[in-house]
Protein backbone atom coordinates (compact mmCIF):
# COMPACT_ATOMS: atom_id res chain seq x y z
CA UNK A 1 0.00 0.00 0.00
CA UNK A 2 1.93 3.12 -1.22
CA UNK A 3 1.69 5.84 1.77
CA UNK A 4 0.90 8.84 0.73
CA UNK A 5 3.69 11.73 0.34
CA UNK A 6 3.33 15.34 -0.03
CA UNK A 7 5.13 16.99 -3.07
CA UNK A 8 8.39 19.11 -1.04
CA UNK A 9 9.28 22.18 -1.86
CA UNK A 10 12.86 21.62 -2.49
CA UNK A 11 11.13 20.18 -6.48
CA UNK A 12 9.44 23.65 -7.05
CA UNK A 13 12.53 25.97 -6.05
CA UNK A 14 15.46 24.17 -7.45
CA UNK A 15 16.60 22.76 -4.05
CA UNK A 16 16.63 26.26 -2.44
CA UNK A 17 13.80 25.42 0.13
CA UNK A 18 13.95 21.88 2.15
CA UNK A 19 11.45 20.31 4.25
CA UNK A 20 13.95 20.20 6.88
CA UNK A 21 14.50 23.89 6.96
CA UNK A 22 10.42 24.37 6.87
CA UNK A 23 10.36 22.15 9.95
CA UNK A 24 12.76 24.10 12.01
CA UNK A 25 10.78 27.27 11.04
CA UNK A 26 8.22 26.19 12.65
CA UNK A 27 10.02 24.49 15.70
CA UNK A 28 11.20 28.59 15.53
CA UNK A 29 7.93 29.75 15.90
CA UNK A 30 6.34 27.17 18.15
CA UNK A 31 9.50 28.04 20.72
CA UNK A 32 9.05 31.69 20.46
CA UNK A 33 5.13 31.78 21.26
CA UNK A 34 6.17 29.57 24.22
CA UNK A 35 8.58 32.42 25.19
CA UNK A 36 6.13 35.52 24.10
CA UNK A 37 3.82 33.52 26.83
CA UNK A 38 6.17 32.98 29.43
CA UNK A 39 6.89 36.56 29.11
CA UNK A 40 3.32 37.63 29.33
CA UNK A 41 2.86 35.38 32.82
CA UNK A 42 5.67 37.01 33.93
CA UNK A 43 4.19 40.76 33.44
CA UNK A 44 1.07 39.33 35.01
CA UNK A 45 3.02 38.43 38.42
CA UNK A 46 4.63 41.44 38.60
CA UNK A 47 1.55 43.30 38.00
CA UNK A 48 -0.32 41.27 41.11
CA UNK A 49 3.00 42.44 43.40
CA UNK A 50 2.60 45.58 42.21
CA UNK A 51 -1.13 45.77 42.99
CA UNK A 52 -0.68 44.04 46.50
CA UNK A 53 2.05 46.93 47.24
CA UNK A 54 -0.46 49.82 45.74
CA UNK A 55 -2.74 47.80 48.15
CA UNK A 56 -0.96 47.48 51.14
CA UNK A 57 0.33 51.71 50.88
CA UNK A 58 -3.74 52.50 50.74
CA UNK A 59 -4.62 50.41 53.52
CA UNK A 60 -1.96 52.05 55.93
CA UNK A 61 -2.74 55.61 55.17
CA UNK A 62 -6.35 55.08 55.45
CA UNK A 63 -5.56 52.94 59.01
CA UNK A 64 -6.93 49.88 57.86
CA UNK A 65 -5.34 46.81 60.44
CA UNK A 66 -6.01 42.90 60.23
CA UNK A 67 -6.00 41.28 63.65
CA UNK A 68 -4.16 37.72 63.29
CA UNK A 69 -5.49 34.17 64.93
CA UNK A 70 -3.56 35.03 67.87
CA UNK A 71 -5.49 38.83 68.41
CA UNK A 72 -2.31 40.44 67.16
CA UNK A 73 -2.66 42.70 64.36
CA UNK A 74 -0.25 42.77 61.73
CA UNK A 75 1.44 45.94 60.86
CA UNK A 76 1.55 45.45 57.18
CA UNK A 77 -0.06 43.81 54.20
CA UNK A 78 3.28 42.45 52.30
CA UNK A 79 2.94 39.70 54.54
CA UNK A 80 -0.58 38.83 54.26
CA UNK A 81 -1.95 36.22 51.94
CA UNK A 82 -3.70 37.04 48.55
CA UNK A 83 -6.90 36.63 50.15
CA UNK A 84 -6.61 38.71 52.75
CA UNK A 85 -4.93 41.66 50.27
CA UNK A 86 -8.32 41.07 48.50
CA UNK A 87 -10.42 41.88 51.44
CA UNK A 88 -8.27 44.96 52.30
CA UNK A 89 -8.34 46.27 48.66
CA UNK A 90 -12.63 45.76 48.81
CA UNK A 91 -13.02 47.10 52.01
CA UNK A 92 -10.89 50.33 50.61
CA UNK A 93 -13.16 50.23 47.76
CA UNK A 94 -10.60 50.08 45.03
CA UNK A 95 -11.17 46.32 43.91
CA UNK A 96 -13.05 47.57 40.84
CA UNK A 97 -10.54 49.85 39.51
CA UNK A 98 -8.03 47.11 40.10
CA UNK A 99 -10.02 44.36 38.90
CA UNK A 100 -10.78 46.28 35.38
CA UNK A 101 -6.33 46.78 35.05
CA UNK A 102 -5.97 43.12 35.56
CA UNK A 103 -8.50 42.09 32.82
CA UNK A 104 -6.75 44.45 30.79
CA UNK A 105 -3.44 42.60 31.35
CA UNK A 106 -5.80 38.88 30.75
CA UNK A 107 -7.24 40.40 27.24
CA UNK A 108 -3.21 41.22 26.36
CA UNK A 109 -2.21 38.20 27.22
CA UNK A 110 -5.23 36.19 25.41
CA UNK A 111 -4.78 38.58 22.29
CA UNK A 112 -0.89 37.50 22.36
CA UNK A 113 -1.56 33.56 22.69
CA UNK A 114 -4.86 34.31 19.45
CA UNK A 115 -1.92 36.36 17.50
CA UNK A 116 0.72 33.19 17.92
CA UNK A 117 -1.68 30.75 16.77
CA UNK A 118 -3.44 32.48 14.07
CA UNK A 119 0.06 33.21 12.50
CA UNK A 120 1.39 29.27 13.27
CA UNK A 121 -1.33 27.98 11.12
CA UNK A 122 -1.40 30.62 8.27
CA UNK A 123 2.22 29.39 7.69
CA UNK A 124 1.22 26.20 8.04
CA UNK A 125 -1.77 26.35 5.60
CA UNK A 126 0.68 28.84 2.80
CA UNK A 127 3.39 25.87 3.23
CA UNK A 128 0.25 23.14 2.47
CA UNK A 129 -0.54 25.52 -0.44
CA UNK A 130 2.96 25.82 -2.12
CA UNK A 131 3.63 22.40 -1.49
CA UNK A 132 0.13 21.36 -3.21
CA UNK A 133 -0.93 18.74 -0.20
CA UNK A 134 -4.42 18.46 1.11
CA UNK A 135 -5.27 21.51 3.41
CA UNK A 136 -5.51 20.70 7.17
CA UNK A 137 -8.45 22.04 9.29
CA UNK A 138 -6.70 21.86 12.34
CA UNK A 139 -3.24 23.78 13.94
CA UNK A 140 -2.24 20.11 15.93
CA UNK A 141 -3.19 18.04 12.44
CA UNK A 142 -1.07 20.43 10.51
CA UNK A 143 1.76 20.41 12.51
CA UNK A 144 1.83 16.33 12.67
CA UNK A 145 1.78 16.30 8.97
CA UNK A 146 4.53 18.61 8.84
CA UNK A 147 6.47 16.40 10.83
CA UNK A 148 5.82 13.09 9.39
CA UNK A 149 6.72 14.67 5.52
CA UNK A 150 10.11 13.02 6.37
CA UNK A 151 8.79 9.44 8.09
CA UNK A 152 9.02 6.37 5.78
CA UNK A 153 5.82 4.27 5.41
CA UNK A 154 5.19 2.43 8.58
CA UNK A 155 6.04 -1.46 8.50
CA UNK A 156 1.82 -1.54 9.36
CA UNK A 157 1.10 -0.26 5.34
CA UNK A 158 4.24 -2.86 4.16
CA UNK A 159 2.65 -5.39 5.94
CA UNK A 160 -0.72 -4.55 4.29
CA UNK A 161 0.47 -4.24 0.97
CA UNK A 162 2.29 -7.76 1.53
CA UNK A 163 -0.34 -9.31 3.11
CA UNK A 164 -2.69 -8.31 -0.12
CA UNK A 165 -0.03 -10.02 -2.62
CA UNK A 166 0.18 -13.14 -0.38
CA UNK A 167 -3.61 -12.96 -0.73
CA UNK A 168 -3.30 -13.06 -4.15
CA UNK A 169 -0.78 -15.69 -4.65
CA UNK A 170 -2.12 -18.17 -2.62
CA UNK A 171 -4.73 -20.67 -3.22
CA UNK A 172 -7.08 -23.70 -2.01
CA UNK A 173 -5.21 -27.18 -3.21
CA UNK A 174 -8.06 -29.09 -4.88
CA UNK A 175 -9.30 -32.76 -4.14
CA UNK A 176 -6.48 -35.01 -5.89
CA UNK A 177 -9.60 -37.61 -6.99
CA UNK A 178 -10.36 -37.33 -10.31
CA UNK A 179 -14.23 -36.93 -10.33
CA UNK A 180 -14.28 -38.27 -14.23
CA UNK A 181 -12.58 -41.31 -12.92
CA UNK A 182 -14.03 -42.00 -10.31
CA UNK A 183 -17.61 -41.88 -12.20
CA UNK A 184 -15.95 -44.49 -14.17
CA UNK A 185 -16.54 -47.83 -13.31
CA UNK A 186 -13.76 -49.69 -15.24
CA UNK A 187 -10.99 -47.05 -14.42
CA UNK A 188 -10.02 -46.15 -10.95
CA UNK A 189 -10.34 -42.29 -9.61
CA UNK A 190 -6.30 -42.33 -8.55
CA UNK A 191 -5.40 -40.92 -12.06
CA UNK A 192 -1.39 -39.97 -11.01
CA UNK A 193 -0.57 -43.83 -10.19
CA UNK A 194 0.43 -44.72 -13.58
CA UNK A 195 3.40 -47.93 -14.03
CA UNK A 196 7.00 -46.81 -14.69
CA UNK A 197 6.79 -47.94 -18.46
CA UNK A 198 3.84 -44.96 -18.47
CA UNK A 199 5.81 -42.48 -16.15
CA UNK A 200 8.56 -41.55 -18.26
CA UNK A 201 9.10 -38.15 -15.61
CA UNK A 202 12.64 -39.30 -15.25
CA UNK A 203 13.34 -39.84 -19.26
CA UNK A 204 12.56 -35.61 -19.75
CA UNK A 205 10.22 -36.47 -22.23
CA UNK A 206 7.36 -33.68 -23.21
CA UNK A 207 4.53 -35.17 -20.54
CA UNK A 208 5.97 -36.54 -16.79
CA UNK A 209 3.41 -38.50 -15.14
CA UNK A 210 3.24 -40.11 -12.10
CA UNK A 211 3.59 -39.09 -8.31
CA UNK A 212 6.23 -36.28 -8.16
CA UNK A 213 7.92 -35.10 -4.75
CA UNK A 214 10.62 -32.66 -5.32
CA UNK A 215 13.32 -33.21 -3.12
CA UNK A 216 14.36 -30.01 -1.83
CA UNK A 217 17.70 -29.99 0.46
CA UNK A 218 17.13 -29.47 4.04
CA UNK A 219 13.99 -28.67 3.45
CA UNK A 220 12.25 -32.33 5.38
CA UNK A 221 13.56 -33.72 2.69
CA UNK A 222 14.04 -37.17 3.91
CA UNK A 223 10.61 -37.41 5.55
CA UNK A 224 9.05 -36.03 2.41
CA UNK A 225 10.65 -38.88 0.38
CA UNK A 226 9.74 -41.49 2.89
CA UNK A 227 6.18 -40.63 3.20
CA UNK A 228 5.88 -40.14 -0.99
CA UNK A 229 7.04 -44.18 -1.15
CA UNK A 230 4.71 -45.35 1.70
CA UNK A 231 1.59 -43.60 -0.42
CA UNK A 232 3.53 -45.54 -3.87
CA UNK A 233 3.29 -48.99 -2.01
CA UNK A 234 0.54 -49.10 -0.35
CA UNK A 235 -2.08 -47.22 -2.62
CA UNK A 236 -0.37 -49.52 -5.58
CA UNK A 237 -1.45 -52.73 -3.36
CA UNK A 238 -4.70 -51.64 -2.51
CA UNK A 239 -5.77 -50.53 -6.15
CA UNK A 240 -4.59 -54.03 -7.32
CA UNK A 241 -6.96 -55.30 -5.11
CA UNK A 242 -9.92 -53.96 -5.91
CA UNK A 243 -9.17 -53.83 -9.78
CA UNK A 244 -7.85 -56.12 -12.00
CA UNK A 245 -6.79 -52.99 -14.71
CA UNK A 246 -4.72 -50.94 -11.94
CA UNK A 247 -0.96 -50.65 -11.91
CA UNK A 248 0.84 -53.53 -9.91
CA UNK A 249 3.23 -50.51 -8.82
CA UNK A 250 2.88 -46.84 -8.90
CA UNK A 251 5.88 -44.68 -10.33
CA UNK A 252 6.90 -41.88 -7.92
CA UNK A 253 9.66 -39.70 -8.57
CA UNK A 254 11.93 -38.71 -4.74
CA UNK A 255 15.05 -37.90 -5.81
CA UNK A 256 16.88 -34.79 -5.63
CA UNK A 257 16.85 -32.71 -8.71
CA UNK A 258 15.27 -29.18 -9.58
CA UNK A 259 11.71 -29.28 -11.06
CA UNK A 260 13.10 -27.46 -14.24
CA UNK A 261 15.71 -30.22 -14.87
CA UNK A 262 13.60 -32.93 -15.37
CA UNK A 263 10.95 -30.62 -17.41
CA UNK A 264 8.13 -30.97 -14.85
CA UNK A 265 6.36 -27.87 -15.89
CA UNK A 266 5.56 -30.04 -18.84
CA UNK A 267 3.80 -32.68 -16.47
CA UNK A 268 0.41 -34.06 -17.43
CA UNK A 269 -1.74 -32.91 -14.95
CA UNK A 270 -4.50 -35.59 -15.42
CA UNK A 271 -1.42 -38.41 -15.02
CA UNK A 272 0.66 -36.91 -12.08
CA UNK A 273 0.78 -35.62 -9.05
CA UNK A 274 3.38 -33.30 -7.92
CA UNK A 275 4.11 -31.94 -4.47
CA UNK A 276 7.07 -30.46 -2.25
CA UNK A 277 8.16 -29.30 1.21
CA UNK A 278 9.05 -25.37 1.53
CA UNK A 279 11.08 -24.46 4.96
CA UNK A 280 12.02 -20.81 6.35
CA UNK A 281 13.90 -19.78 4.15
CA UNK A 282 17.04 -18.74 6.48
CA UNK A 283 16.75 -21.66 8.88
CA UNK A 284 17.18 -23.69 5.83
CA UNK A 285 20.53 -21.83 4.18
CA UNK A 286 21.82 -22.54 8.33
CA UNK A 287 20.53 -26.15 8.09
CA UNK A 288 22.25 -26.39 5.00
CA UNK A 289 25.73 -25.08 5.45
CA UNK A 290 25.78 -26.99 9.01
CA UNK A 291 25.03 -30.00 7.43
CA UNK A 292 27.23 -29.86 4.00
CA UNK A 293 29.82 -27.50 5.81
CA UNK A 294 30.03 -28.36 8.71
CA UNK A 295 28.95 -32.08 9.62
CA UNK A 296 30.23 -33.43 6.37
CA UNK A 297 32.93 -31.83 5.92
CA UNK A 298 34.14 -30.98 9.14
CA UNK A 299 34.76 -27.11 8.44
CA UNK A 300 34.62 -24.81 11.67
CA UNK A 301 31.83 -23.30 12.16
CA UNK A 302 32.36 -19.24 13.20
CA UNK A 303 30.05 -16.33 13.25
CA UNK A 304 32.24 -14.49 10.22
CA UNK A 305 31.87 -17.91 8.73
CA UNK A 306 28.07 -18.19 8.93
CA UNK A 307 27.66 -14.50 7.58
CA UNK A 308 29.57 -15.38 4.56
CA UNK A 309 27.37 -18.47 3.39
CA UNK A 310 23.83 -16.72 4.72
CA UNK A 311 25.47 -13.46 1.85
CA UNK A 312 26.38 -16.50 -0.81
CA UNK A 313 24.58 -15.70 -4.00
CA UNK A 314 24.21 -19.30 -4.89
CA UNK A 315 21.77 -19.91 -1.54
CA UNK A 316 19.86 -16.89 -1.91
CA UNK A 317 16.75 -17.86 -2.93
CA UNK A 318 17.27 -21.10 -2.96
CA UNK A 319 13.95 -22.92 -3.05
CA UNK A 320 12.18 -20.11 -5.36
CA UNK A 321 14.97 -21.49 -7.72
CA UNK A 322 14.42 -25.18 -6.81
CA UNK A 323 10.98 -25.51 -7.06
CA UNK A 324 10.59 -22.46 -10.15
CA UNK A 325 8.50 -24.13 -12.98
CA UNK A 326 9.49 -21.90 -15.74
CA UNK A 327 7.02 -20.21 -17.99
CA UNK A 328 6.00 -17.84 -20.14
CA UNK A 329 2.84 -17.31 -18.56
CA UNK A 330 3.68 -15.90 -15.33
CA UNK A 331 6.89 -13.24 -14.45
CA UNK A 332 6.27 -14.51 -10.82
CA UNK A 333 8.37 -17.45 -9.26
CA UNK A 334 5.95 -18.07 -6.37
CA UNK A 335 2.95 -17.56 -8.69
CA UNK A 336 4.10 -20.17 -11.18
CA UNK A 337 5.30 -22.61 -7.81
CA UNK A 338 1.80 -22.34 -5.81
CA UNK A 339 -0.38 -22.53 -8.94
CA UNK A 340 2.28 -25.43 -11.07
CA UNK A 341 2.48 -27.77 -7.76
CA UNK A 342 -0.86 -29.87 -5.89
CA UNK A 343 0.25 -29.41 -2.93
CA UNK A 344 3.14 -27.65 -0.33
CA UNK A 345 3.73 -28.62 3.01
CA UNK A 346 5.58 -26.47 5.25
CA UNK A 347 8.54 -28.09 7.35
CA UNK A 348 7.57 -26.25 10.36
CA UNK A 349 3.92 -27.65 10.13
CA UNK A 350 4.73 -31.19 9.20
CA UNK A 351 1.55 -33.12 11.43
CA UNK A 352 -0.26 -30.14 9.96
CA UNK A 353 0.59 -30.57 6.35
CA UNK A 354 0.79 -34.41 6.28
CA UNK A 355 -2.60 -34.66 7.75
CA UNK A 356 -3.93 -32.04 5.07
CA UNK A 357 -2.24 -34.49 2.06
CA UNK A 358 -3.46 -37.53 3.35
CA UNK A 359 -7.33 -36.02 3.03
CA UNK A 360 -6.51 -34.41 -0.23
CA UNK A 361 -5.26 -37.77 -1.68
CA UNK A 362 -7.99 -39.40 0.17
CA UNK A 363 -5.33 -42.30 1.73
CA UNK A 364 -5.39 -43.41 5.23
CA UNK A 365 -2.89 -41.11 7.42
CA UNK A 366 -0.97 -44.54 8.26
CA UNK A 367 0.51 -43.59 5.06
CA UNK A 368 1.74 -40.44 5.99
CA UNK A 369 3.76 -42.24 8.95
CA UNK A 370 7.21 -42.75 8.87
CA UNK A 371 10.26 -42.49 11.38
CA UNK A 372 12.80 -39.42 11.65
CA UNK A 373 15.42 -40.41 10.44
CA UNK A 374 17.59 -37.10 10.35
CA UNK A 375 17.71 -35.26 14.11
CA UNK A 376 20.38 -33.10 15.29
CA UNK A 377 22.77 -35.03 17.11
CA UNK A 378 21.95 -38.01 14.91
CA UNK A 379 24.17 -39.55 12.47
CA UNK A 380 24.29 -39.42 8.01
CA UNK A 381 25.61 -41.55 5.95
CA UNK A 382 26.42 -45.44 6.02
CA UNK A 383 25.66 -47.72 2.89
CA UNK A 384 29.44 -47.46 2.47
CA UNK A 385 29.67 -43.90 2.79
CA UNK A 386 31.19 -42.24 6.43
CA UNK A 387 28.73 -41.91 9.24
CA UNK A 388 29.14 -38.31 10.10
CA UNK A 389 27.73 -37.26 13.19
CA UNK A 390 24.72 -34.08 12.84
CA UNK A 391 25.93 -31.18 14.56
CA UNK A 392 23.54 -28.75 15.87
CA UNK A 393 23.34 -25.16 14.13
CA UNK A 394 23.35 -22.00 15.80
CA UNK A 395 23.69 -18.41 15.59
CA UNK A 396 24.65 -15.01 17.35
CA UNK A 397 22.60 -11.47 17.75
CA UNK A 398 24.86 -10.41 14.63
CA UNK A 399 23.80 -13.23 13.12
CA UNK A 400 19.86 -12.90 13.69
CA UNK A 401 20.20 -8.93 13.10
CA UNK A 402 21.39 -9.54 9.62
CA UNK A 403 18.83 -12.43 8.71
CA UNK A 404 15.92 -9.66 10.14
CA UNK A 405 17.54 -7.22 7.50
CA UNK A 406 19.69 -7.36 4.46
CA UNK A 407 18.62 -11.50 4.75
CA UNK A 408 15.33 -10.96 4.18
CA UNK A 409 15.82 -8.64 1.43
CA UNK A 410 18.05 -10.86 -0.48
CA UNK A 411 16.01 -14.12 -0.35
CA UNK A 412 12.30 -11.83 -0.93
CA UNK A 413 11.58 -14.27 -3.25
CA UNK A 414 11.87 -17.25 -0.57
CA UNK A 415 10.06 -15.44 1.42
CA UNK A 416 7.21 -14.65 -0.74
CA UNK A 417 7.13 -18.45 -1.84
CA UNK A 418 7.07 -19.15 1.88
CA UNK A 419 4.27 -16.96 3.09
CA UNK A 420 1.70 -18.06 0.12
CA UNK A 421 2.50 -21.62 0.77
CA UNK A 422 1.40 -20.72 4.87
CA UNK A 423 -1.53 -19.00 3.62
CA UNK A 424 -2.67 -21.47 0.90
CA UNK A 425 -2.27 -24.44 3.78
CA UNK A 426 -4.51 -22.52 5.64
CA UNK A 427 -7.09 -21.87 3.24
CA UNK A 428 -7.10 -25.48 2.35
CA UNK A 429 -7.35 -26.48 6.25
CA UNK A 430 -10.60 -23.73 6.31
CA UNK A 431 -12.39 -25.51 3.30
CA UNK A 432 -11.50 -29.28 4.97
CA UNK A 433 -13.12 -27.93 7.81
CA UNK A 434 -10.41 -26.76 11.00
CA UNK A 435 -12.30 -28.99 13.46
CA UNK A 436 -12.21 -31.62 11.20
CA UNK A 437 -8.32 -31.37 10.47
CA UNK A 438 -7.80 -30.57 14.14
CA UNK A 439 -9.16 -33.96 15.07
CA UNK A 440 -7.25 -35.67 12.16
CA UNK A 441 -4.09 -33.92 13.66
CA UNK A 442 -4.74 -35.68 17.11
CA UNK A 443 -5.20 -39.26 15.47
CA UNK A 444 -2.20 -38.87 13.56
CA UNK A 445 -0.08 -37.96 16.66
CA UNK A 446 -1.10 -41.15 18.08
CA UNK A 447 -0.32 -42.87 14.91
CA UNK A 448 3.07 -41.74 14.93
CA UNK A 449 3.42 -42.46 18.90
CA UNK A 450 2.78 -46.17 18.58
CA UNK A 451 4.72 -46.34 15.56
CA UNK A 452 7.73 -44.62 17.40
CA UNK A 453 7.20 -46.68 20.21
CA UNK A 454 6.95 -50.71 18.46
CA UNK A 455 9.16 -49.99 15.46
CA UNK A 456 12.04 -47.24 16.31
CA UNK A 457 13.89 -50.06 17.74
CA UNK A 458 13.13 -52.34 14.99
CA UNK A 459 14.57 -50.38 12.49
CA UNK A 460 17.63 -50.91 11.34
CA UNK A 461 19.23 -47.39 10.44
CA UNK A 462 22.37 -47.05 8.50
CA UNK A 463 23.95 -45.20 11.02
CA UNK A 464 25.79 -45.93 13.04
CA UNK A 465 27.73 -48.56 11.90
CA UNK A 466 29.33 -51.64 13.73
CA UNK A 467 32.87 -51.23 14.72
CA UNK A 468 33.41 -54.76 14.08
CA UNK A 469 34.04 -55.07 10.30
CA UNK A 470 32.75 -59.08 10.62
CA UNK A 471 29.45 -57.23 11.47
CA UNK A 472 29.11 -54.47 8.29
CA UNK A 473 28.22 -56.88 6.00
CA UNK A 474 25.50 -58.00 7.76
CA UNK A 475 24.36 -54.67 8.88
CA UNK A 476 24.36 -53.21 5.48
CA UNK A 477 21.69 -56.45 4.62
CA UNK A 478 19.54 -55.34 7.63
CA UNK A 479 19.54 -51.92 6.12
CA UNK A 480 18.10 -52.96 2.76
CA UNK A 481 15.80 -54.81 4.61
CA UNK A 482 14.79 -52.00 6.44
CA UNK A 483 14.72 -48.89 4.10
CA UNK A 484 13.41 -47.78 0.72
CA UNK A 485 17.15 -46.78 0.54
CA UNK A 486 19.92 -44.48 2.36
CA UNK A 487 17.98 -43.70 5.24
CA UNK A 488 14.28 -43.31 3.81
CA UNK A 489 11.49 -44.94 5.48
CA UNK A 490 13.73 -47.12 7.73
CA UNK A 491 11.38 -49.26 9.21
CA UNK A 492 8.74 -49.22 6.90
CA UNK A 493 7.32 -52.63 7.17
CA UNK A 494 6.96 -52.43 11.10
CA UNK A 495 4.82 -49.24 11.02
CA UNK A 496 2.45 -51.02 8.45
CA UNK A 497 2.17 -53.98 10.39
CA UNK A 498 1.94 -51.94 13.23
CA UNK A 499 -1.02 -50.04 11.87
CA UNK A 500 -2.26 -52.30 9.53
CA UNK A 501 -5.93 -52.33 11.59
CA UNK A 502 -6.34 -48.74 11.10
CA UNK A 503 -5.36 -48.54 7.73
CA UNK A 504 -7.90 -51.11 6.87
CA UNK A 505 -10.66 -49.28 8.54
CA UNK A 506 -9.72 -46.17 6.90
CA UNK A 507 -9.15 -47.51 3.55
CA UNK A 508 -12.92 -49.17 3.91
CA UNK A 509 -14.24 -45.85 5.09
CA UNK A 510 -12.65 -43.64 2.15
CA UNK A 511 -13.67 -45.99 -0.42
CA UNK A 512 -17.36 -46.20 0.63
CA UNK A 513 -17.43 -41.79 0.85
CA UNK A 514 -15.94 -42.10 -2.80
CA UNK A 515 -18.74 -44.43 -3.95
CA UNK A 516 -17.02 -46.32 -7.16
CA UNK A 517 -13.37 -46.67 -6.48
CA UNK A 518 -13.22 -49.63 -8.36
Amino acid sequence: MKSYQRRSPAKANNGSWTVSKSLYIVLAIAIGAVGLLAFDYQQANNFKTSLRKSAAASADNNNIGLVSSSGEEKDTLLLRTPEEVDGAVVSNGNKAAEVETAMGASNILSFHIMITCYFLRAYLTLYDIYSYAYLKHSLLTLFIHIVEIETPPSNNDISTAADIEIEQLSRTYPIWIDEKLADDSITHPYGWCVPEDIATATKNDDSPKGLIFVKVHKCGSSTGAGVTLRIRDNLSQRLSQLDQNAPANCFAHYEHAAASELQFQKRDPSQSFMWSIVREPAQRTLSHYFYFHISKQNHTATEDNILARLKSSDLQNYQSKYLDLPSQKSKSSTDRIINGYDFLAINERMEESLVVLAMLARIPFTDVVVLNSKLAGAYDGGNGKRCVKLKRKWTTPKIDKYILGDYRKANKDDYQLYDAAQRSLDKTIDALGRKRVEENIEVLKRLQQQNEEQCASEATMPCPEPEDESKKQEHMRLVKESCYFSDIGCGHACTDSVLADHAEEEWARITSSQGQVQ
